[in-house]
């Protein structure tokens, strides 16, 4: 299994770029500097600031700090700006880069920002005005009038104001806002002067999972108060949620034409840096050294990356079979011995691998490019796979992983799969038959109509060849232990939060099957009248879902008007809840076989209440 956050193992070939990052942030001529990481959610920004934070702290011929910070973390604090310049003071005074006389400057400037911080608070909470008269703070809203029901209450809040005035006072530095912007720059900048540091660079992760107003606040307080000389800020950000914050607080910029987040971005960022979306090669090649990272210890996977990148497979961009990783760990075991981590066998490692280098290509053309989704894809074949065993159930790994593949790209077809197979007791005979007829192999006399097969989805794309023809096979395989370990991403909420079993839902499959002649299906609906009343009720309720979910079952509602009594009122409700507006000819023909009177006080209902066109039901309703 794998952790759902960065690694500190350069799987994506991310070394280069930490390189670059390297060599730019630590130059005196660049800083001060922002650096934007931009990348979507699951691209790798983290790992990549892994990586730059490794590197820098390597540098042998310079004294680099190195602060990182989780912008997230601070997502409860009162004020973005304090909480981002305490966190940061913290980490300088924390980092042994910093003589020992910065100390007593850091901790100056330290109790400023608590000070900024505690008189927002105060401001935003208030005092009373009685107080206010008492200490010389100006007039602010009182915030609890309970605070002051006795002497001893008031009295106490007045102390507290008191020394809030007096100790405020004496921290603030004269001047307005602007001032006090440009003196508290003026010592963090000497600070970093003052020291033997040649470079502070701060790493800002998750900046994109926090709200909106506190994105800007964070990147408001880079921009006013840090962006010093030998400074570099990098941020790792998804720049469509940074962008969305922007135009969200400033719409009316917006209004007027301007492109306000890309401008807003460029006086933030100067060096922006994308992380592009991973090729399908890739991404197979990441899935492969993933499963290597699980079976093999860390400096036989280090060998492994390293023997790939000196054949220039991640330069040249090309795809990494299954033979050629099995080959070079062969090569170290014949060096090393033993490679694999405890528990782990050879022959489960190369199963393993030859498995999803076979599915690789397919599984990587529906993973979007996105690193944290091929490690999601992985982690729910493993947690399955655990569960199989756990409870003894035979399986086939390359068909668990099939599978899967197929719930990934289309969970429609998924789900369609998923009704087959309980329609034939686990072997889909349309499976089968796609099998033969899309992949050339058409047996005489079984003609093929995907019509038929699928009215809502297409199982003849490219895609969808693609898939079939991957090992192993489908036909007469039963797949319904497959689909078992897969319920939480099969099941109907709604049908399958009816009482029913496996083979009443099979049942109620056979009735809403609206291809088979209307005499089989009155013969089948005429068997609920021989079920006990609770049975019946259950699969009348499915029958029901069904509607809900395709409209076109209304041909079943109306055989179940005409054979179930009991349930006359039912169904003649869920046919007035239709859309008169969509109630075309061919509708009311329908409801024309319903009685005589069922049908006039229908016709008259949809007249009367939802103006439908009276010629339409009339004419429907001739004899």
């Amino acid at each position: 299994m794998w952790a759902d956050d960065a690694s500190k193992i350069d799987m994506l070939a991310y070394r280069p770029y930490a390189d670059l990052i390297t060599e730019i942030a630590v130059s005196e001529r660049m800083n001060p500097l922002t650096i934007g990481l931009f990348g979507n959610w699951g691209s790798g920004k983290s790992t990549l600031l892994n990586l730059i934070e490794e590197q820098t702290t390597s540098q042998s011929d310079k004294k680099i700090a190195v602060i990182k910070v989780n912008a997230w973390m601070f997502e409860g604090y009162e004020d973005a700006k304090t909480a981002l310049m305490e966190a940061i003071l913290q980490g300088m005074k924390e980092n042994q880069s910093f003589i020992e006389t910065s100390k007593a400057r850091i901790k100056s400037l330290r109790d400023r920002v608590n000070w900024m911080a505690v008189g927002k608070t105060v401001l935003k909470q208030g005092v009373p005005l009685a107080i206010t008269g008492l200490t010389g703070i100006p007039p602010i809203i009182m915030p609890n009038s309970s605070s002051f029901d006795s002497p001893e209450g008031i009295q106490k809040q007045i102390d507290q104001v008191t020394k809030f005035k007096e100790e405020y006072l004496k921290a603030q530095p004269e001047g307005n806002v602007i001032e006090n912007i440009r003196g508290f720059r003026e010592d963090f900048s000497f600070l970093i002067q003052e020291s033997s540091v040649d470079n502070l660079i701060v790493l800002i992760d998750d900046l994109d999972r926090c709200n909106p107003d506190r994105i800007i606040d964070t990147l408001e307080a880079i921009k006013l108060f840090l962006s010093v000389p030998r400074t570099t800020f990098i941020i790792a950000m998804d720049e469509n949620i940074i962008s969305y914050s922007i135009k969200r607080k400033y719409p009316q910029l917006n209004d007027e034409g301007i492109n306000v987040s890309s401008d807003y971005i460029e006086k933030i960022v100067q060096l922006p840096i994308k992380i592009a979306e991973l090729a399908e090669s890739d991404v197979k090649n990441y899935m492969l050294l993933l499963i290597a990272e699980m079976f093999l210890e860390e400096n036989a996977l280090n060998q492994l990356l390293e023997k790939l990148k000196v054949k220039g497979v991640f330069i040249k961009g090309e795809i990494i079979s299954g033979t050629e990783i099995l080959g070079i760990v062969q090569e170290e075991i014949e060096v090393n011995g033993s490679i694999y981590k405890t528990g782990i066998t050879e022959t489960e490692f190369e199963q393993q691998i030859q498995i999803f280098n076979s599915i690789g290509s397919i599984v990587a053309s529906s993973l979007k490019g996105n690193p944290r989704q091929t490690k999601r894809f992985l982690n729910t074949f493993y947690i399955r796979k655990r569960l199989a065993e756990i409870q003894r159930i035979e399986f086939n790994l390359a068909i668990l992983a099939k599978l899967m593949v197929l719930e990934y790209f289309d969970s429609d077809l998924f789900k369609e799969l998923f009704q087959w197979q309980f329609e034939h007791s686990g072997k889909p005979l349309q499976l089968k038959t796609l099998e033969e007829q899309v992949l050339g192999e058409p047996k005489e006399g079984e003609p093929f109509n995907i019509e038929e097969l699928s009215k809502n989805t297409t199982w003849t794309s490219d895609k969808m060849k693609r898939w079939l023809g991957t090992q192993p096979r489908l036909t007469d395989i039963d797949l319904s232990p497959y689909f078992y370990l897969a319920k939480d991403s099969v099941s109907e909420r709604r049908l399958f939060s009816v009482n029913l079993n496996q083979e009443e839902r099979k049942y109620i499959n056979q009735i809403c099957d609206l291809d088979i002649n209307v005499s089989i299906r009155r013969k089948r609906i005429e068997k609920m009248l021989e079920m006990d009343e609770v049975t019946r009720n259950e699969v009348f309720k499915g029958v029901l879902e069904k509607y809900h979910q395709d409209e076109a079952q209304v041909e079943t509602l109306v055989e179940c008007h005409k054979l179930l009594p009991q349930y006359k009122s039912k169904i003649f409700d869920e046919f007035k809840n239709l859309d008169g507006k969509r109630i075309d000819l061919s509708k009311i023909l329908l409801f024309q076989q319903l009685d005589t009177d069922s049908f006039t006080e229908l016709k008259e209902y949809y007249i009367e209440k939802k103006n439908a066109d009276r010629k339409l039901w009339e004419l429907g309703g001739m004899k």
